[in-house]
Order: structure tokens, then sequence, then C-alpha cells
């Protein structure tokens, strides 16, 4: 097991190969669900062969929020691991929750055998599900619980034990994380609640193995930084399936493109322009005005998100007028309505209602997270059945934000597209959009407090512009069109949200330094993808996203990331044909300006029959290139 002493987080509970449990961890959620960082100090670190014990202290401090823990974490000789957490607060707040969450990993768990422990001592056997289960406050098929285990190999258990409140468990596949997470203070309690200053929280997690086989000792794993792991390519046999149609969102910033950007832009041979018209808003006609004049320069269809109003038609006929005649082909509309987590039937009608007959596919889905589309849907709110595609948006970052978290969520991804497959019966799936950050808050209880001064908004995350992100993103393409997405929004055009930085440059260059016009890694991808039509994955290794590009006559193309924080030595074993292999230039790099023509910068060559494998190191999260000659 890996413990981070930046987060207090223990990570990859394994045994031998086989992964136990995600992580342990414990939070400070505030009103809006949103999680305090904590402060780590580490006390006290003693590792021997067989036992560990580690002391600490954290501190979590965010606007009124001043809340103090210690927490202890032992390993015994017998594989028995506790963590315990003892915290105090320091001043009154709202919280909606205080405490431990344990992550079951969604490979190992994802329909195995289970006991749940009931608070009341009764046993329930039952199974992890295999779909992603709707998030329905106090309906969890997961609740009540005292101790939950899992079967990790015929007849050996993974037995968790709680302590200090009642948990309950959720299926986070809903936000595309990587686990299913059992967590204390059940949801159907009243939330957020005030917590006096003086209170103490303490809580106990326990994890033993138990069963048949628990004693045997698993092949021993050995975990080095600084030898390189291997991954080992092999050419691609068949095209594989169609690349999903790819488009950007509309500048949020609200200023029109440059003839530069669009020039440049014009190269990425987008699909589509997202724009989202909040009806609701007068300006709303001048934003559409700009994404119509922006996607006819760039060739694009339009996609529109129509948002109605909480009540009634808004500008009905306004609307109408408008997209009969846009300037640009319209690809699809997504409706909307403030106040619903996901099209309504009425919702629905009205939007087909402002397309006047135009013969435009018209979806019903959410502009949040597949939380809550699953849950509507199984609620009955959704018409699924009437709709012309379903859709939702993704980002990586609802519930944990450093890299590794982020890079995790790639894993959960293709089980969004596979149950909503399920419930929509073979309709188009369209994501859209895909952001780094959420762009707001579907869950919370009161309103969103400002940045403050000299802070990042809360959409706007640095890694914007850096090679994490465009290796993340490749990473999401492979998992989203190898699942069977038709249509993916990324990001925007420009702006600390987009792909280039404006001429103007970053309004805050301490927090986010992009340079006036920068151009991005995020564009230098999609700018590897334009002009194909199909595509086929590599790698199935966690380490390494691998994404072979066919045109009409065959494969071209095939680009590459490593998504782990360490190199990652590629090897093509088998006899490729002709072709040059460039890695893109990090933007930070002391001789990489971004904007520069020679972005991808050659490093190998395939000869005819070479008479030993070619092979490249490629470092953490960067960017590969292999062009047939």
């Amino acid at each position: 097991m890996l413990f981070d002493p930046a987060t207090a987080f223990l990570r990859r509970i394994c045994r031998g190969d086989t992964e136990v449990l995600r992580g342990i961890y414990a939070a400070v959620r505030d009103r809006n669900w949103g999680t305090v960082p904590p402060a780590v100090t580490l006390i006290e670190s003693q590792v021997a062969d067989d036992a560990f014990a580690l002391r600490f202290e954290a501190e979590c401090c965010q606007d009124d929020i001043h809340f103090r823990w210690q927490g202890e974490l032992t390993g015994a000789a017998d594989g028995t691991v506790v963590f315990d957490f003892d915290g105090k607060a320091l001043s009154t707040f709202l919280r909606n929750r205080i405490g431990f969450c344990v992550l079951h990993p969604i490979r190992e768990c994802a329909g195995a055998r289970a006991r749940q422990t009931r608070a009341d001592g009764r046993m329930v056997e039952c199974r992890f599900p295999q779909a992603i289960e709707p998030q329905i406050f106090g309906q969890s098929s997961f609740q009540n619980l005292r101790a939950l285990a899992h079967e990790i190999t015929p007849g050996l258990w993974a037995e968790v034990n709680f302590e200090g409140e009642v948990f309950e468990m959720e299926d986070q596949r809903n936000w595309t994380d990587a686990s299913f997470k059992t967590y204390c203070t059940p949801l159907a309690l009243p939330f957020p609640v005030e917590i006096a200053a003086g209170t103490r929280v303490r809580q106990r997690v326990t994890l033993r193995l138990a069963g048949s086989s628990a004693q045997d000792r698993p092949p021993r794993v050995e975990v080095t930084a600084t030898r390189a792991a291997t991954v080992t390519l092999t050419p691609p046999a068949a095209p594989g399936c169609p690349l999903p149609r790819l488009g950007l969102g509309l500048a949020s910033h609200g200023q029109d493109l440059t003839e530069h950007e669009l020039a440049r832009l014009r190269d990425l041979s987008l699909a589509h322009l997202r724009v989202d018209l909040k009806v609701s808003d007068p300006a709303w006609p001048l934003v559409w005005d700009r994404a119509a004049r922006e996607a006819a320069s760039l060739n694009a269809a339009l996609e529109v998100a129509v948002h109605w109003p909480r009540a009634g038609e808004g500008a009905l006929g306004e609307l109408q007028r408008r997209l009969g005649a846009s300037p640009a082909p319209l690809a699809r509309v997504l409706a909307l309505r403030e106040g619903e987590a996901a099209t309504g039937a009425q919702t629905l009608a009205l939007t087909r209602r402002a397309l006047a007959g135009k013969p435009v596919p018209v979806g019903a889905g959410s502009d949040a997270n597949f939380c809550e589309l699953n849950r509507e849907r199984a609620l009955g709110r959704v018409p699924a059945a009437e709709a012309d595609f379903l859709f939702w948006s993704i980002n990586p970052q609802v519930h944990a934000f450093d890299d590794a978290s982020v890079i995790e969520t790639l894993e959960a991804q293709p089980a969004t597209v596979a149950t909503a497959r399920a419930f929509g019966g073979g309709r188009p799936l369209v994501v859209s959009p895909v952001t780094l950050k959420p762009r707001f808050n579907a869950v919370a209880t009161g309103a969103e407090p400002p940045p403050p001064p000299g802070q990042l908004p809360r959409a706007v995350d640095p890694r914007q512009r850096t090679m994490f992100a465009a290796a993340w993103t490749l990473g999401t393409l492979a998992a989203l069109g190898a699942a069977g997405v038709e249509s993916i929004t990324l990001y925007e055009t420009t702006g600390w949200r987009g792909l280039v930085e404006t001429p103007a440059g970053s309004p805050l260059p301490e927090q986010f330094p992009a340079r006036p016009g920068e151009v991005f890694p995020l564009f230098h991808l999609l700018a590897a993808l334009a002009g194909f039509e199909r595509m086929a994955v590599l790698s199935a290794d966690p380490r390494l996203a691998a994404l072979a590009l066919f045109d009409p006559v065959g494969w071209r193309r095939l680009v590459l990331a490593n998504l782990h924080s360490e190199p990652i030595e590629i090897v093509w074993a088998e006899a490729w044909p002709h072709g040059r292999i460039a890695l893109l230039r990090d933007p930070d790099h002391p001789h990489g300006e971004a904007s520069t023509p020679d972005v991808w910068v050659p490093v190998a060559n395939f000869a005819a029959a070479p008479p030993q494998p070619v092979r490249l190191v490629l470092p953490a999260y960067a960017l590969a290139r292999l062009d047939l000659a």
C-alpha cells in the first residue's frame, strides 16, 4: 500500500497483484460538498518488514471552517490495518460530512460477492452492482453498515469494519470515479448540519483478510521508482471503431475570436461548436450571434444547449427564428431546463417546438454528471424513449483532485457509456462537455462564495495548459471512443478553460502562467487527430494511452500518452512499417515555445526489418506520435 503524506490518503492496498481497496481517507466536506484540503504534518513513521505505524496531524482551514484531526495508521504482522481519526472543530460551521471514506476498486469489485453487516447486526448476502447503480437518496443497496466484506479471490474475503458512525455505500462511477465509496453520515439524514466549536469526532476503520487462504503469502511485488516500466505494442490488426465527432465549447470569457485564432482553430477540423443559450438571460441573442458567426468561420456545425427558464416558454418565437436562420448547420440540440437535474418530457417537447419541424436531433440528458441522468432516468423523469440521443457531461474532479485520482477516472468512463446504452435502447450517446473541473456545483445547498482575491475561479485548473491535461484527454478519447460514444465536446476554444491563451494573456499569471497567445498541448493533441475517421486502442495497460488512427486507406498514425507519474518504456516488438517517432515538446521546457511549428520533436525512425526492437522512454505524462512514411 502507498501512503500519501500530502493528503493523508492510504492508496492501492494490494495483496500481490490483486487490489483489495483503492483507498482509505478522511474528508471534511463543507455545506456545498466541497472538500477542505488538509495541511498534513507527519509526526511519527515506523516501518518494519512485518508491521508499520504512522501518526500525523491534519489541519483543515477554509472560509469559516477550522477543523483539526489526528490520524494514526497501523499495520500488524497478521495483515490487519487500522486507521484512527480523532478530530475537533475549532470553529462553528455548517458541514455535510466529516470522517472516513473507503474506496473499493471497480475492476475487482463490480459484480463481486459481498456481505453487509448492518447496524442492527443483521447479515446481508449480496453482490456489488455490475451496471452503475443510480444515486437516489435513502435507496442505496448498501446502507446502515457496520461492516462490509467482498470476495477478492475464491474463498478469500476482505473485511472492513467501521466504528464511530453509521456508513453506507454509493457507486462513484456515477461521477467517473474508479471506485465504490463507503462513507459516513447517510444521505437520508439532514444536511448541512451545524457543528459547534469544541465538538469531537472519532472514527476507526479496520481492514483484515478472512477465509481459507487468508494466511497464504501472495507473490511479493517489488515497487521501484528508478526503473521505467515496459509496455509492448503490436501493430493494429483492424480499424476498430469510428473516431467520435469532436468539437469545442464557445469560450466563456465572452470575447470574439481573432482572425489569427480562427485560422489556427480551423486546423483542427472541428465537427461542431457548442453554445449554451440560457433563455431567461436577456443577453442570450448576443451569445447566439457570436457562436453562429464563429461556427460558420470554423466550418463547423452548432451544438446548441437550450436552457429553458424554470417555468414557461421564454422567448420561444425568437429562438425559433434564430435557429431557423442559422448561418451554420445545426448538429444537434441539447434540451435543458433551469431547476431540472435532467431533461423532462415537457422540456424535450418544447425544444422540438423551437425547431419548428427542422430535422435536427434533439437529446435528453444532464448538463451535470452522469449521476443526474442515471438517477432521474431511474425515477422515470427522463423521456429516453422519445429522445434522439442521450447526453451527459464528464469531469474528473468531483471528489478528488490530485493527479493520480484524475487519471484513475479513465477506468470508470466506459461504465457510464455501457449503462447509458443499456437504458437508452441503442440511441446515440453524446458526452458534452468534457472539462478538467466542474463548471458549476450541481449539489450546492447554498450560494458558492467567490474565489479569494488573487485565486483562480473554481472552474479553472492550472493544469489546463500542461502535458498532464493532454495525456488525460487522450486517455478519455480512447476510453469513450472504444466504448462507442458518437460525439464529444472538449473544453472551450480559447482562454484558461480552452486550447489557446487569449492575446491578452492570463488574467492571473502567477496562478495560471500562460503567455499571451500560448498554444496548449491540448491543441496539438487535437491537431494530431484531425482528419482521421476511425481509431483502435492498442494498449490495455492503465499506464499508457495508445490510439491508432485510420484514414480510408488504412492506419497512418499512432498517438501515445504516458498516464503515469514515472517514465515508461515503449517497445515495438514486431516489424512495423517505415515511420518516424516524435515527442510533443513541453511548453514549459526552456526551449519549448509551444506556438512554434516544431512542437513534435523527432526522436527515432523505423527502418525496414530493424535488427532490434525500437524502444522509447516516455517521460511522465508525455505525448508521442508515430507517423508512417
